[in-house]
């Protein structure tokens, strides 16, 4: 039981000298100014390090590399039905005011249209009346 806890508090003060020293790496202290310099990355101090600079740079060459996966395809695929839905919704139905706005002339012709799918044309109607299907 001893040796246990021992073993885990020499981990911790490890850890903790390494997070001393990434802190300082990140504060802009030289750790190692022999290595590879990004001049993008180095102006912002945050790779004095050449191993660390290698790292950072090989993981994000393994997630260009790597297709998206399914979860992520249908997460995108929902996220532009919900920007769509919400975008239609905005321009479509959302109130301005009284006002007339940029959409006022696409909201018209909409609710034309839309009057004209649901409405009876005075043609219509009157078929409708001599057939006895409308009073």
């Amino acid at each position: 039981m001893d040796r246990s806890r021992q073993t885990q508090t020499q981990a911790l003060s490890q850890n903790s000298q390494s997070a001393q020293q990434m802190k300082q790496a990140v504060a802009g202290s030289p750790s190692n100014t022999s290595g590879i310099r990004s001049r993008p990355l180095h102006r912002n101090g945050l790779f004095d390090d050449a191993r660390l600079e290698e790292t950072f740079r090989r993981r994000v060459e393994r997630l260009v590399q790597r297709p998206p996966s399914k979860m992520s395809r249908r997460l995108q695929a929902i996220n532009y039905a919900l920007m769509f839905g919400v975008g239609t919704y905005m321009v479509l139905y959302q109130d301005y005011g009284d006002r007339p706005h940029c959409f006022t002339g696409l909201r018209r012709w909409y609710f034309r249209k839309v009057n004209s799918l649901w409405t009876l044309s005075s043609e219509e109607e009157k078929e409708l009346r001599e057939r006895g299907q409308l009073r």
